[in-house]
Protein backbone atom coordinates (compact mmCIF):
# COMPACT_ATOMS: atom_id res chain seq x y z
CA UNK A 1 0.00 0.00 0.00
CA UNK A 2 1.33 3.54 -0.56
CA UNK A 3 1.23 6.58 1.52
CA UNK A 4 -1.27 8.97 0.22
CA UNK A 5 0.61 12.01 -1.10
CA UNK A 6 0.66 15.29 0.90
CA UNK A 7 1.43 17.61 -2.39
CA UNK A 8 3.50 19.30 0.02
CA UNK A 9 6.80 19.70 -2.71
CA UNK A 10 6.94 20.86 -5.93
CA UNK A 11 7.98 16.86 -7.22
CA UNK A 12 4.57 15.54 -5.39
CA UNK A 13 2.53 18.25 -7.26
CA UNK A 14 3.13 17.18 -10.34
CA UNK A 15 2.82 13.57 -9.83
CA UNK A 16 -0.64 14.25 -8.47
CA UNK A 17 -1.13 16.39 -11.65
CA UNK A 18 -0.15 13.57 -14.11
CA UNK A 19 -2.54 11.02 -11.91
CA UNK A 20 -5.05 13.93 -12.27
CA UNK A 21 -4.77 13.95 -16.38
CA UNK A 22 -5.01 10.53 -16.46
CA UNK A 23 -8.55 10.10 -15.15
CA UNK A 24 -9.53 12.99 -17.93
CA UNK A 25 -12.79 12.46 -19.90
CA UNK A 26 -14.60 9.93 -17.08
CA UNK A 27 -17.32 12.38 -16.90
CA UNK A 28 -18.08 15.78 -17.05
CA UNK A 29 -18.47 16.24 -13.48
CA UNK A 30 -15.01 14.68 -12.93
CA UNK A 31 -13.50 17.11 -15.59
CA UNK A 32 -15.08 20.03 -13.50
CA UNK A 33 -13.55 18.46 -10.08
CA UNK A 34 -9.98 18.19 -11.86
CA UNK A 35 -9.59 21.22 -13.53
CA UNK A 36 -10.14 22.76 -10.32
CA UNK A 37 -7.71 20.67 -9.19
CA UNK A 38 -5.13 21.42 -11.57
CA UNK A 39 -5.82 24.63 -11.22
CA UNK A 40 -5.37 24.62 -7.02
CA UNK A 41 -1.84 22.35 -7.80
CA UNK A 42 -0.53 25.02 -10.13
CA UNK A 43 -1.22 27.46 -7.47
CA UNK A 44 0.15 25.53 -4.40
CA UNK A 45 3.35 24.69 -6.76
CA UNK A 46 4.03 28.12 -7.83
CA UNK A 47 3.61 29.80 -4.14
CA UNK A 48 5.89 26.97 -2.98
CA UNK A 49 8.37 27.51 -5.73
CA UNK A 50 8.93 31.65 -4.97
CA UNK A 51 8.61 30.53 -1.47
CA UNK A 52 5.39 32.66 -0.33
CA UNK A 53 3.16 32.31 2.71
CA UNK A 54 -0.75 31.34 1.55
CA UNK A 55 -1.05 34.66 4.00
CA UNK A 56 1.30 36.85 1.49
CA UNK A 57 -0.30 35.84 -1.58
CA UNK A 58 -4.30 35.92 0.09
CA UNK A 59 -3.55 39.50 1.10
CA UNK A 60 -2.36 40.18 -2.61
CA UNK A 61 -4.98 39.48 -4.37
CA UNK A 62 -7.51 40.29 -1.76
CA UNK A 63 -9.10 36.83 -0.11
CA UNK A 64 -8.50 35.26 2.85
CA UNK A 65 -5.79 32.32 3.55
CA UNK A 66 -8.40 30.07 3.79
CA UNK A 67 -9.66 31.15 0.05
CA UNK A 68 -6.47 30.17 -0.88
CA UNK A 69 -6.38 26.94 0.85
CA UNK A 70 -9.24 26.05 -0.58
CA UNK A 71 -7.77 26.87 -4.36
CA UNK A 72 -5.08 25.03 -3.65
CA UNK A 73 -6.95 21.91 -2.23
CA UNK A 74 -9.67 21.97 -5.21
CA UNK A 75 -12.13 22.50 -2.64
CA UNK A 76 -13.57 25.93 -4.43
CA UNK A 77 -13.04 27.06 -7.93
CA UNK A 78 -10.68 30.40 -8.51
CA UNK A 79 -13.22 32.88 -10.07
CA UNK A 80 -11.67 34.35 -13.54
CA UNK A 81 -10.84 37.82 -11.97
CA UNK A 82 -8.48 35.60 -9.35
CA UNK A 83 -7.02 33.76 -11.61
CA UNK A 84 -5.64 37.54 -13.40
CA UNK A 85 -4.62 38.54 -10.45
CA UNK A 86 -2.77 35.46 -9.56
CA UNK A 87 -0.94 35.43 -12.92
CA UNK A 88 -0.08 39.10 -12.16
CA UNK A 89 0.79 38.90 -8.77
CA UNK A 90 3.10 35.68 -9.59
CA UNK A 91 3.87 37.15 -13.24
CA UNK A 92 2.99 34.01 -15.38
CA UNK A 93 0.41 34.27 -18.40
CA UNK A 94 -3.39 33.39 -17.96
CA UNK A 95 -2.96 30.11 -19.25
CA UNK A 96 -0.46 28.96 -16.65
CA UNK A 97 -3.14 27.88 -14.75
CA UNK A 98 -4.47 24.87 -17.47
CA UNK A 99 -0.75 24.42 -18.89
CA UNK A 100 -0.76 20.90 -17.98
CA UNK A 101 -4.31 20.32 -19.65
CA UNK A 102 -2.83 22.22 -22.60
CA UNK A 103 0.31 20.33 -22.48
CA UNK A 104 -1.36 17.14 -22.38
CA UNK A 105 -3.79 18.38 -25.33
CA UNK A 106 -6.34 17.21 -23.17
CA UNK A 107 -9.96 18.18 -24.55
CA UNK A 108 -13.55 18.90 -22.51
CA UNK A 109 -15.05 18.46 -26.29
CA UNK A 110 -16.05 14.92 -27.46
CA UNK A 111 -17.19 15.57 -30.68
CA UNK A 112 -16.64 18.55 -33.27
CA UNK A 113 -19.53 21.39 -32.91
CA UNK A 114 -21.31 21.84 -35.86
CA UNK A 115 -22.80 24.59 -37.16
CA UNK A 116 -26.93 23.83 -35.97
CA UNK A 117 -28.47 26.45 -37.74
CA UNK A 118 -26.84 26.99 -41.51
CA UNK A 119 -26.36 30.94 -42.58
CA UNK A 120 -28.29 31.40 -45.50
CA UNK A 121 -25.94 33.86 -47.65
CA UNK A 122 -28.85 34.82 -50.05
CA UNK A 123 -30.13 36.85 -47.04
CA UNK A 124 -27.27 38.90 -46.90
CA UNK A 125 -27.21 39.10 -50.21
CA UNK A 126 -30.70 40.77 -50.62
CA UNK A 127 -30.10 43.38 -48.15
Amino acid sequence: MHKPRTNTTIEEINQSLIELMAEWRISEKDDELIFTKIVGLQLKKIRLAKGFTQTRVAKAVNVTFQQIQKYEKGTNEVKSLNLKKLSEYFDVSFDYWIKPILDANLTLLTKRRENVYPIKNDIFMER
